[in-house]
């Protein structure tokens, strides 16, 4: 079953007629798929339908990543208190982009065994230059206020190379799943 994602001020399915039904979802779609999460540390809720049942809408909450700046770094990373995945990107990486999914899949599965964080690289070139990050995407994680030795990876990885890289380098495993 595909969902597609809908901008809340869309006319309800139950009163339009099927070429306008169509014609209103593929709008909803680009118009959706043009907006983008601003702020990583809030809750982001969107409205999800069913292209069998449009009708049947439910909001979904998303814990999203947090975004660090140059400024921010010492006090999200350094002193956290608990290991940090940090994800350095750009908007205009395609295997950046990739990666978004598998960051939000980090942050839920290790829950707060880990933090994990963002950082653009077009405007924090101060920690791009101090952690010498030469490719996109970038990934270094940070324990007790040190880049832990060997984690610095660049390049796309999938799920299951993540979850290798994170056992690897922290000995973390996945949480349990909740019954």
């Amino acid at each position: 079953m595909s969902s597609a994602i809908q901008v809340a001020l869309v006319q309800p399915a139950s009163a339009m007629s099927g070429a306008a039904r169509s014609s209103s979802a593929v709008r909803a779609r680009t118009a959706a798929a043009a907006v983008r999460p601003r702020t990583a540390a809030a809750a982001l809720c969107v409205q999800r339908s069913s292209s069998r049942a449009a009708a049947r809408r439910s909001a979904v909450c998303v814990r999203a990543v947090l975004n660090v700046t140059d400024d921010t770094f010492e006090e999200e990373v350094l002193e956290a208190p608990v290991p940090v995945l940090v994800d350095f990107w750009a908007n205009w990486c395609g295997p950046c982009r990739l990666m978004h999914p598998m960051m939000d899949w980090a942050e839920k599965e290790y829950g707060s065994a880990l933090k994990v964080v963002k950082v653009e690289a077009d405007g924090n070139t101060g920690s791009i230059e101090k952690y010498k990050v030469y490719g996109l995407p970038c990934f270094i994680l940070f324990k007790d206020g040190q880049e832990v030795e060997g984690s610095h990876s660049e390049g796309a990885m999938t799920k299951k190379a993540l979850g290798e890289y994170l056992q690897k380098h922290l000995g973390l495993v996945p949480a349990p799943a909740k019954a």
